[in-house]
């Protein structure tokens, strides 16, 4: 009771009586939060919601503008959404069409775009907090005051080296700024970590795997000056090393072996492997990683490129596909700008960023770069084929699967093309009413039918006439003048329009009026924009007829009459609106054709996913023959282009005068250059944080793939430069910075926890020790398979099943990734999302984990595995065979009391009878083993 009157006193006394206790406090926002909101949730609440739930206009007294309007309800009195509970979220239940209240009313949204709210919905309704009401800075002022304030924007330089007291501590130059922070604490370093643990440490952190007793072994006995140093040289030698490292960037590329949900198409990638063996041999070779960075993005515009370097093309074709073109272009800036340069640039797709100085605009100029794009029919071989029966039995099959859906596509695009130029007036018509479908009831000319419509046609018809329709214009002046006025308006201005464009002289040149429009117009003079499209209709027809008569082809075009011909030019030229080019001919698809077509192409998709005897190819991506020129989409939303931009780089990072990508090119090579210029502050920085996160279990940098304003300050700043200068130093190698981090004494301190520098330092932000880490789930279970002797090193190929009755043995980097039916044991171990760019993984520790662990199959087969090779050593007894499984699961010898424990175990088991046991006491006390924390963890 007392509890309440408490509670109730400070209701009353902060905002009055009850209403306050019920409060709906916005929750702290993650920065994954803020960026999966600004990026799906936001643009559908502006597309879909706004226009009547927002300020200018409220539908039964509700807003959708903002979190606090939701939780506000309407006037019904139910609110519009409750946190943390999609299914009795009104906005959840109207939009899924469950009820009376059916939202949007006109079309239910796509199932994916309700999951995405109904995720948001059950994660609290994370809305970010407005900036602060200040006076709001201009994108141009926003970018100048973050060139000059961000630390994350400034130069890289090389810091001096500080004063230190304990001179003789430091095996590296960052050793030097760790020491001179501790010092500044009054903190002193850890001591170094006993060998074996140091070695454990390294093996893993470079290769994922565990030394056996014998490595640990000749390590302790090395006494040269060099045994550190040959340690880690082999380690980074050792393939394992690019197996281990290649699994933490395809955490950052967002790597997976399915497109996700796709309705009748292939779910699987049949050459995905290819990026992921791309990434394991790159990283093997030591590619200086600015070579890295740009084959990802432009392996095919690179001049001296070879075939294996074009599966570096994965990053931008192994993502999710979102069954939406604009969502794919998203996806791409994202795993672009977040991973390399730690900027969350897919934020500003509505609008410009609400704390980083990122325009709208440079958003859509990358969106362009990434629109001008496409990918092949036909992937390029990047390995021989093996010539034998198998392999020409596999082509033919596919070629003859392959023509079809060539064969069909062709034909499909052949009628859309001939039926885009027949309904050329359909679409003038709709571009005149503008949103006024009741105008368009009314009309009796028009041939196509709503469902029929092609939405990228119709904007193909608006860009064209925006570029090309002029006042003075022969043919289009007409419709410039007088297509968008109301039908009132023809009686009035609009006639004398008319009758001014009427009275110009006829011809085709600036300033006069073709003569068969005129004759068009003049034969039923049009009383409102639509009823000008069908006099535009009626005359283009009449000249199509004739062309078609005469060789539909350039010889008959060129046999018209002059005012044919220009008539004629609007529907049939290569660069008129119904001439929709052959890469393009799926977007113009309709539902059945887009299905069709797709169970064909499905058909030679699932043979090369499936068949060993296809040869790898690269999953690239090519230019388009004619580069897109993009325009900012209003809110987001494609079916409202506004202004247009160029084709360039993100202004904050162009410290001159920006110059545009090239017009006959995307502009991917030039921007694959400017992210690894050394001039630009943030490529090194963003990748020695991910290399640091990596080796000590947290990054310098909180926010490893956001680098923007309200990242915070590095904790450890000059280390981060320190390092960033020596990457370049050493011609970006990163096993050049994998060196000279873990042969420092930083890395080489023991883990063992102090507690007057705990009180001083508790999250170790000054390094005072090193972290003790917990395996993530490959490593886990390769070692698992190490230590038992069953791990397959096999390198690169095709992805395996790594659960299931029958998993493979091989290296969890070779997984099976199925983003649409990722198995839960992933989920269970914290695997990284496939289905976005993936920072850092999330960390828990749930019950399921130790569950798995003490009853999988798979645990028990090591087990057994074991006991089956130590069996085999028939000379050994008890307390030696008992010191053998400690060396071969653990790598040490046990104590006194440990193997004391043991044999007591084994002797104790073995009393049980035989048939009510599962395993055997021998094979119990491996598993025991393998489930210890010091195999789990690393020290």
């Amino acid at each position: 009771m007392r509890y309440f009157s408490w509670a109730l006193l400070i209701a009353v006394m902060v905002g009055g009586p009850l209403a306050p206790l019920v409060r709906a406090d916005e929750p702290k926002i993650t920065p994954e939060q803020e960026v999966f909101f600004e990026s799906k949730i936001r643009p559908l609440l502006v597309t879909h919601c706004i226009e009547c739930h927002g300020a200018a206009k409220q539908e039964s007294g509700l807003r959708l503008d903002s979190r606090a309007a939701m939780l506000a309800g309407g006037a019904t009195g139910e609110v519009g959404a409750v946190p943390g509970e999609a299914d009795k979220s009104l906005l959840i239940r109207a939009v899924r069409h469950q009820g009376d209240i059916q939202m949007p009313p006109e079309k239910k949204l796509d199932d994916r775009d309700i999951e995405l709210l109904a995720t948001w919905v059950t994660s609290g309704m994370p809305w970010p907090k407005s900036a602060a009401e200040t006076k709001p800075l201009t994108a141009e002022e926003k970018v100048l005051a973050a060139r000059s304030t961000m630390w994350s924007l400034q130069p890289i330089v090389d810091p001096p080296l500080p004063a230190i007291k304990q001179t003789t501590w430091p095996r590296a130059k960052f050793d030097h700024h760790i020491l001179a922070r501790l010092e500044a604490a009054n903190l002193a370093p850890s001591a170094e970590a006993p060998r074996a643990t140091y070695l454990r440490r390294v093996s893993y952190d470079l290769t994922g795997l565990p030394p056996t007793a014998d490595e640990i072994a000749a390590f302790e006995s090395d006494t040269t000056p060099q045994a550190y140093e040959k340690v880690v040289d082999n380690l980074l030698a050792s393939p394992a090393y690019g197996e281990r490292w290649a699994r933490h960037w395809l955490d950052v590329a967002r790597y997976g072996d399915t497109r996700g949900y796709a309705f009748q198409r292939e779910r699987k990638y049949p050459y995905s492997y290819t990026y992921r063996d791309y990434v394991i041999n790159a990283l093997n070779d030591d590619i200086p990683y600015d070579r890295f960075v740009k084959e990802q993005i432009a392996a095919d515009l690179l001049p001296d490129h070879d075939s294996s370097d074009l599966a570096a093309l994965g990053l931008l074709t192994t993502g999710r596909r979102f069954n939406r073109n604009e969502d794919d272009i998203d996806d791409l800036i994202d795993v672009v700008t977040r991973g390399f340069l730690g900027l969350s640039v897919a934020c500003a797709r509505c609008h410009d960023h609400k704390y980083d100085a990122i325009p709208t605009d440079d958003y859509y100029s990358l969106y362009g770069v990434f629109a001008s794009i496409q990918e092949p029919g036909e992937l390029p071989l990047i390995g021989q084929p093996t010539e034998n029966e198998a392999y020409t039995k596999f082509m033919a099959e596919l070629e003859k699967r392959q023509a079809e859906a060539r064969d069909y596509e062709n034909a499909e695009h052949a009628k859309n093309v001939t039926q885009a130029v027949d309904s050329a007036a359909d679409y003038l018509a709709r571009i005149a009413a503008g949103g006024n479908s009741n105008l368009l009831d009314k009309l009796s000319f028009l041939s196509l039918k709503e469902p029929d419509i092609r939405r990228p046609l119709q904007e193909r018809w608006k860009r064209y006439l925006d570029e090309n329709a002029k006042d003075d214009h022969a043919t289009l002046g007409v419709w410039k003048q007088l297509a968008t006025l109301k039908e009132d308006e023809f009686a009035g201005p609009g006639k004398e329009k008319l009758d001014a464009l009427l009275a110009r002289p006829e011809g085709i040149d600036a300033g006069q009026i073709n003569p068969l429009l005129k004759a068009a117009i003049e034969k039923e003079r049009p009383t409102s924009g639509v009823q000008l499209a069908r006099t535009y209709g009626e005359a283009i027809k009449e000249v199509v007829k004739k062309y078609r008569e005469t060789g539909a082809n350039k010889e008959a075009l060129d046999k018209l009459a002059p005012a044919e011909k220009e008539l004629a030019k609007l529907v049939v030229d290569e660069k008129s609106p119904p001439q929709i080019p052959r890469e393009d001919a799926r977007r113009y698809f309709t539902r059945a054709q887009r299905n069709r077509f797709d169970e064909l192409e499905r058909k030679a998709k699932s043979l090369e996913a499936t068949s060993p005897a296809a040869p790898p190819r690269a999953m690239v991506v090519a230019e388009r023959p004619q580069p897109n020129n993009p325009h900012v989409f209003i809110r987001g939303n494609p079916g409202r282009p506004g202004k247009a931009v160029p084709r360039q780089y993100l202004a904050v990072l162009s410290a001159s005068e920006r110059v545009p990508y090239p017009q006959n090119q995307s502009g991917r090579l030039e921007l694959a250059n400017q992210i690894v210029d050394p001039a630009n502050p943030l490529t090194r920085r963003v990748i020695i944080n991910r290399l640091w996160m990596y080796h000590f279990g947290e990054p310098l940098v909180g926010t490893p793939s956001d680098f923007g304003i309200r990242a915070e300050v590095p904790s450890q700043p000059e280390v981060l430069d320190t390092l960033a200068s020596l990457l370049l130093e050493k011609n970006w190698s990163l096993k050049a910075v994998h060196r000279e981090i873990v042969l420092s004494a930083t890395y080489r301190q023991s883990s063992a926890d102090r507690e007057e520098a705990r009180k001083v330092d508790p999250e170790n932000r000054l390094m005072w020790r090193m972290n003790r880490r917990r395996l993530e789930w490959e490593p886990l279970r390769d070692t698992l398979l190490f230590v038992s002797g069953n791990l397959d090193r096999t390198l690169g190929g095709r992805a395996v099943e790594l659960t299931g009755a029958n998993p493979s043995n091989r290296r969890a980097v070779y997984g099976f990734i199925d983003r649409q039916d990722l198995p839960n044991l992933f989920r269970v171990f914290d695997i990284a999302s496939p289905d976005q760019h993936a920072p850092r993984r999330p960390r828990t520790t749930v019950p399921q984990q130790a569950l798995f662990l003490m009853n999988s199959p798979f645990v028990v087969t090591q087990a057994q595995s074991i006991v089956a090779a130590l069996e085999k050593r028939t000379e050994e007894s008890t307390q030696q065979r008992i010191v053998s499984m400690y060396k071969m699961i653990l790598a040490r010898s046990p104590d006194a009391t440990e193997q004391k424990i043991a044999a007591d175990f084994i002797e104790q088991s073995s009393q049980t009878p035989p048939d009510q046991a599962k395993i055997n006491p021998w094979q119990q006390l491996a598993q025991i083993l393998l489930l210890t924390n010091e195999l789990a963890f690393v020290d």
